[in-house]
Order: C-alpha cells, then structure tokens, then sequence
C-alpha cells in the first residue's frame, strides 16, 4: 500500500507551470508502480456506471414503466455529460490541485452508484448524471496528472488508463447480471460499483491531502481556430463515433447472421477483451514515435478490414470480431495520447484534452443512430455495415494531420 500511495510528493515551485516532483527525473520503481496502481483503479470506475446499466435494462424498464425513449436516455445522458462537462476541467485545475479534483470525481462516483441504486426513477436519472460529471472532469484531468508529474512515463501510464477504461467496461458488463442474481436486485447490482468508486477515493487522498499539482502559468491560446486542436478533437469524436455505433448494434448484426443471442454476446466480450493490449500498446509506441501516422494507418486497416470481414464472410464473424476489436482499441489509445504529445505545456494539453473530450463525445453521440437510421431504411446490416466502415476509414481524414511532429504552439507560429 504505501507504494500505491507514494506517487505524490512534490511541491510546485513558485512561478512554475506546473507542479514537479522532487529529487530525479526517472520515477523509481516503486514510484513507477505506485503511480500506475492508483491510476489503473481510478480509471477502471470511468466506465463501470455507463457499461453496468445496459444489460440490467430489460429489468429496469419493467419495474419503473419506463418508454424506451425514457430508457434510452439513461443510456446517453452520461455520454453527453462526458463532453458538455470537460472543458470544465482547465479551469478547475487553475484553482484546486488535480489530486484533490480526482478524490472528488471518485466519490461523486461513488455517491452516483448509491443513487442509482437507492430504487425509484428519479434518484436512477439524478445519479447518472452526477456520474456524467464525475467522468467528464477525472478523464479531462487525469491526462494533464500524467503529463505534469511524469512525463518520462507518459506513454506506459497512458497506454494504462487506455486499457484500464476498456477494462473497466468490460467488467462492468460481465458482472452486472451475476451481481444482480447474488444480491438479488438490479438496485443492488447497480449500488455495487460504489465500492471500487470508494476504494479509488482512499488511494488518492493521501496525495490530496498534500499541496499537489496545479496548471499555472498563461492559459493556453484559444485552440477553437486552430486547425491542429480540430484534428486532434475530431479524430477522437470519429473513432468514438464507431467504437459507440459496434457497441449498440454489432450483437443485433450478429443475431441476423445466424448466431444466437448468447453467442452473440460471448463474441462482443471476446472482442472488448482483445481490446486491452492495443489498448495498452498503442499509447506506449506512439510516444515513442516521431509521428504517429504509421500506427493510425494500421488502426484504421483493422478497423475496417474487420468490419468488411463481417459483410463478406458473416460465417468467420470470431475473427473478425477480433480484427476489429484490436482496431478499436488501438484507436482509442491514440486518441488518448494524441493531446498529450500534441499539446506542448501543461495549460495546452488541459485545454486540448478538455477539446478534444467535449467535441469527442458530442461527436460520438451520432454513431449509434446513423446506423439504426440506416437499418431501418435498407432494412438489413449490410448498408450499416458499410456506414461502420466509411467511418472507420473517416478518421484518417483528421488523424493523418493530427499525427504529424507538430505541436499546438508550432502549428501557431
């Protein structure tokens, strides 16, 4: 535990940009495995209240006599508060130390869990989206953490919040049903991801209790003309574009190809499982790389070679699955990564984090219609599928200049 706790020690010195450790640059490996701990568990609680709630859906809407519309909004009013609430998050870290920020965002979490299962459609609705905000600021804020404190590890710490919101999510679902038929409600069900929300809370708030990491220094130049900052933020709102539209309609592309809707499901979870090392891989190459271009470039081949495998030969839909989850989770990786080596200092990657979040998920929100509009329109998954992979294709148009060696301040110039 007391590695786990170690990661925050420093004092900023007056007048920096940022708050920097003391003593040597390199982290040691406790430190190193401190660090990563505390963000692995953080992390792995900014998808459990999205993920945990679909597949107790069914249950929810019988017990509360919610339409389907009233369903659905519970589904998306979180992921619209991932974006309505980042750029939040610059000013926030102006004023109180990303530490303390993070300790907050863990138990709202927390709370947001409770109230989800306290019964009742109201504390349902108001604890989604306390949940919202929780994950909007922690995913805006944690970044700029990684980058102030310890930017000799950005790849490798980034590359484990990547694969620890994957992780996260695919827990999440698994266990929902099981948590369900042991506790014996979908209230309980749902309160449980309180505990690992809580637990988060109690890891950092040794570091928050200490003078921790502000962003000083000048705010970053208004990044809503600047071409650079567009591409990064696009990038993130087409590759979460078709992470969202695989997610809600893959198993139904599935079940009208033949397979059962079990196996429809064991197939979607084999394919978030395979997510993980890209995930985590991506993240750690891309940091290592002048450029990123080479790496986006064969995301997008998996992505769509995957998607094209599912309209050509439904029959091998496994490998498949898998090319396109190993797509998927590389893109989410870079997306992660790329305001951080894009952004320069650290009042830049604050505001292109918080950009590229708010434009990401405003974005995302139309891939799972564009692909029910367009079912319902043909009237089969062969034209979504081919919708699925313009999309995937798409996010070259934003990632290829996003790639570049180029930063914030240069693209300026």
């Amino acid at each position: 535990m007391t590695r786990i706790l170690s990661f925050a020690r420093a004092v900023p010195p007056s007048g920096s940009s940022a708050a920097r450790p003391a003593g040597p640059a390199a982290a040691s490996r406790g430190t190193a495995f401190g660090v990563m701990t505390a963000i692995v568990l953080l992390a792995l609680n900014l998808r459990t209240l999205v993920a945990s709630l679909p597949p107790l859906l069914t249950h929810v809407r019988a017990d509360l006599g919610l339409s389907g519309f009233a369903a659905g909004l519970l589904t998306t009013l979180p992921v619209l508060a991932f974006g309505a609430f980042a750029p939040l998050a610059p000013r926030l870290t102006r004023r109180i130390s990303i530490e303390r920020v993070l300790v907050g965002c863990a138990l709202l979490t927390a709370i947001a869990a409770g109230l989800r299962g306290a019964g009742g459609w109201a504390p349902l609705y108001l604890g989604c989206a306390l949940a919202g905000l929780a994950v909007a600021l922690a995913q805006a804020v944690l970044p700029v953490f990684i980058r102030l404190r310890h930017p000799e590890m950005t790849g490798m710490l980034t590359g484990a919040y990547s694969m620890s919101l994957t992780l996260g999510a695919t827990l999440a679902a698994a266990l929902a049903v099981p948590l369900e038929e042991g506790l014996g409600s979908w209230e309980a069900s749902l309160a449980a991801w309180a505990v690992p929300a809580a637990l988060a809370a109690l890891v950092w708030l040794p570091a928050a209790l200490r003078t921790g990491t502000t962003v000083s220094g000048p705010p970053s130049p208004g990044l809503w003309g600047n071409r650079l900052a567009w591409n990064v933020s696009l990038f993130m709102g087409v590759q979460s574009m078709a992470f969202y539209a695989g997610l809600s309609w893959l198993p139904s592309v599935l079940e009208d190809s033949g397979f059962s809707e079990g196996e429809a499901g064991t197939l979607q979870a084999l394919g978030a499982l395979v997510q993980l090392a890209p995930a985590f891989a991506v993240p750690v190459l891309a940091a290592r790389s002048r450029n990123q271009i080479g790496v986006l470039v064969a995301i997008v081949v998996f992505s769509t070679a995957g998607v094209i495998g599912l309209i050509v030969a439904p029959s091998a839909a496994l490998l498949w699955i898998l090319v396109f989850g190993i797509g998927q989770g590389g893109a989410l990786g870079l997306g992660l990564i790329l305001p951080v080596l894009r952004g320069g200092d650290a009042a830049s990657v604050a505001s292109l984090t918080a950009m590229s979040l708010c434009v990401g998920y405003i974005v995302a929100a139309a891939g799972p219609w564009l692909l029910g509009a367009a079912n319902d329109l043909s009237g089969g998954w062969t034209i979504p599928l081919i919708v699925l992979a313009a999309i995937c294709l798409l996010e070259l148009a934003p990632g290829l200049p996003a790639s570049r060696a180029v930063r914030l301040e240069e693209e300026n110039s």
